[in-house]
């Protein structure tokens, strides 16, 4: 039955796609590691130097650019409204590829289940044309429960990258707020 062909062949194909995936969700936690690795969080220097009022002094860094976009403003309020266009645009910057883990960490399993459903519809047709030995139905059916496992392998390391990189994106933001009210009240 040309049907049944079709539906196995779909279910091939999905087993694919999640292999895909898989490369994708891997390739952007590799990315987002790299780059929380290499932006470190500010030390004690660069408070020391807001306090002294020294901020021609700080070395080029996420937190430094921020407050030099800053100091040229003499108002809080216009402080305030300046930190908030930036740090709108540096959270792009630190949340780049975290809706995608989201999406794969809530999809993929579901998708590993479609595939599933697939491979138990190939067992049953096999079953029901009546040619099928029982080691093909094993094996058809082994060959659909693989799909929801592949599915469930790409999703747990997405949501758990996904939770772990959201985590730092809070940290940063929170650490940058941090900053700002450190420079707004030693500013003058």
């Amino acid at each position: 039955m040309l049907w049944l062909t079709v539906v196995e062949w779909l279910s091939r194909l999905i087993f694919v796609f999640l292999i895909g995936l898989s490369f994708w969700s891997v390739t952007i936690i590799i990315e987002r590691r790299r780059f929380f690795k290499n932006l470190a969080m500010p030390g004690a220097d660069l408070k020391k130097k807001i306090k002294n009022k020294q901020m021609n002094q700080v070395d080029p860094h996420f937190f430094s650019d921020l407050l030099k976009e800053l100091t040229t403003l003499k108002q809080t309020e216009q402080i305030e409204k300046a930190y908030d266009a930036l740090m709108m645009e540096k959270k792009k910057e630190l949340e780049k590829g975290l809706p995608v883990l989201g999406t794969l960490g809530s999809t993929t399993p579901f998708v590993g289940l479609l595939g599933t459903i697939l491979g138990i519809i190939v067992s049953f047709g096999e079953l029901s044309q009546g040619g099928g030995s029982t080691n093909s139905v094993m094996f058809s059916l082994a060959e659909a429960l693989i799909l929801t496992a592949v599915g469930l392998i790409v999703a747990i390391p997405a949501v758990v990258a996904f939770n772990f990189f959201n985590r730092k994106v809070k940290i940063v933001m929170s650490e940058a707020s941090s900053l700002k009210d450190l420079y707004i009240a030693y500013k003058d």
